[in-house]
C-alpha cells in the first residue's frame, strides 16, 4: 500500500454513518429524478436537425445532458459502496470510476459556464446570434471543452487509491501534494466557473432590467430561472468545495494544532457533500420544465425543441431575432418569419409566444 498523507483522527470516507445514510439517499434520489430527466433531453434533442443548424445552446444542453447522465449510471456502484462499506472493483476500478466522475463534472461545469456566457452575448450583442449558430463554432467549442476536461480529470485518477482493499478514496503522497491539488480543483471546478455565470447572469438581468421590454410575466419568469440556475449550481457545489478548502487548511496548518484537525472532519464528511452534488447533474431536466410554462401541454413531448426555436438564435429575413426576443419595445410585437420550410421551425415570433430567452 501507498504511503498516504493522513490527517489527525484516522477518519475515512465510510468513518461517519450519518454521511454515508444521507450520501445513499442522495445518489439514489439524484438517479431516480436524473437519467430519466437527462436521457429525455438526449431524445429530444440528439435527433433534432433543423436546416439552418442546430441552435448552439441546444447543442450544448445535449451535451450536457450527455455528461450529466454518464455520471448518473454510476450511482448505483457509489450507493452499494456506502450501504456495504466496501469498495468493489478493486485498484483499477477505483482509478477509472472516480476518473470519470471527474471528467464529467468538469464538462459540466464548462458547459454550464458556456450556456451562461452564449446567453449573456445573445442578450448584450444580438449581432453575433448568426455566428452562435455555427456548426464549425460549436464544433470547435466541444473539443475545448472535452479537452479541458480530459486533462483537468487527470487528478483524480492520479490521486485515488484503495487503501486496505476496502475504501477508494483520495491517496495524496505529502500535505503539499493534498493541498495543491484540492487548490486546483476548487479553483477550476467551482470559482472561477461560479463566477463567470454570476457575472454572466448579472450582466443580462442588467440589460434586460434596463430595457423597456415584454410584459411583466415574461420578465419575472427569466428572472425566476436565473436565480434558479445560478443558486442550484452554488448550492450543490458548495458543500463539496467547502470540504475541499478545509482540507486544505489542514494540510497546511501545523500537524499538532486543532486546524489539522480539520482534514479528517472534512475526509469522513466527503461521502455526503459529493452525493449532494451529484444533484447538479439532475435538476437541469427540472429547470427545462420549469421554464416551459403553459408550452408543455401545448407541444407535449417535444417542447424542448420549441424551446429551442425560440431560443432567439435563429435568423429571419437576414436579422437576428434575439433583439426582438429579448429587448422587445413593445409587448406584444409580432415577427413574421420565413416560413416553416426555412429551416426555423418556430417560423417567427407569435403573439403572446412564451418561448425560451433567460
Amino acid at each position: 500500500m501507498l504511503a498516504c498523507y493522513r490527517p489527525p483522527g484516522n477518519e475515512t470516507l465510510l468513518s461517519w454513518k450519518a454521511s454515508r445514510v444521507t450520501g445513499t439517499a442522495f445518489l439514489l434520489l439524484a438517479a431516480l429524478l436524473g437519467l430519466p430527466g437527462n436521457g429525455f433531453v438526449v431524445w429530444s434533442l440528439a435527433g433534432w436537425r433543423p436546416a439552418r443548424g442546430r441552435p448552439l445552446a441546444a447543442t450544448l444542453v445535449l451535451h450536457l445532458a450527455l455528461a450529466d447522465g454518464a455520471v448518473l449510471l454510476l450511482t448505483p456502484l457509489f450507493a452499494t459502496f456506502l450501504a456495504g462499506q466496501a469498495w468493489p472493483l478493486g485498484q483499477a476500478g477505483c482509478k477509472a470510476v472516480y476518473y470519470v466522475c471527474a471528467l464529467s463534472m468538469y464538462a459540466s461545469v464548462l458547459l454550464t459556464s458556456l450556456l451562461s456566457l452564449q446567453r449573456c452575448l445573445a442578450v448584450t450583442r444580438p449581432f453575433l446570434a448568426p455566428r452562435l449558430r455555427s456548426p464549425a463554432l460549436a464544433r470547435r467549442l466541444l473539443l475545448a471543452v472535452w479537452l479541458a476536461a480530459l486533462l483537468l480529470a487527470a487528478p483524480a485518477a492520479v490521486y485515488r487509491h484503495l487503501w486496505g482493499d476496502r475504501v477508494c478514496q483520495l491517496c495524496h503522497p505529502s500535505p503539499a501534494h493534498a493541498a495543491a491539488h484540492l487548490s486546483l480543483e476548487t479553483l477550476t471546478a467551482f470559482v472561477l466557473p461560479f463566477g463567470l455565470v454570476l457575472g454572466c447572469y448579472g450582466l443580462t438581468l442588467a440589460r434586460l432590467r434596463g430595457a423597456r421590454w415584454g410584459a411583466g410575466r415574461r420578465r419575472t419568469r427569466v428572472g425566476r430561472l436565473v436565480s434558479a440556475i445560478v443558486l442550484a449550481f452554488g448550492l450543490l457545489w458548495a458543500p463539496y468545495h467547502v470540504v475541499n478548502i478545509l482540507q486544505v487548511v489542514a494540510a497546511l496548518a501545523p500537524p499538532e494544532g486543532a486546524l489539522a484537525r480539520l482534514g479528517g472532519a472534512g475526509q469522513a464528511a466527503r461521502a455526503g457533500t459529493t452525493a449532494l452534488a451529484f444533484f447538479s447533474s439532475s435538476v437541469n431536466p427540472v429547470l427545462y420544465v420549469f421554464t416551459a410554462g403553459d408550452l408543455l401541454p401545448r407541444a407535449g413531448p417535444r417542447f424542448l425543441t420549441r424551446l429551442f426555436e425560440g431560443s432567439g438564435e435563429a435568423r429571419s429575413g437576414g436579422r437576428s431575432r434575439e433583439g426582438t426576443m429579448e429587448l422587445r419595445t413593445t409587448p406584444r410585437l409580432k415577427v413574421v418569419g420565413q416560413g416553416r420550410g426555412d429551416g426555423d421551425p418556430g417560423g417567427g415570433v407569435e403573439k403572446d409566444s412564451q418561448g425560451w430567452d433567460p
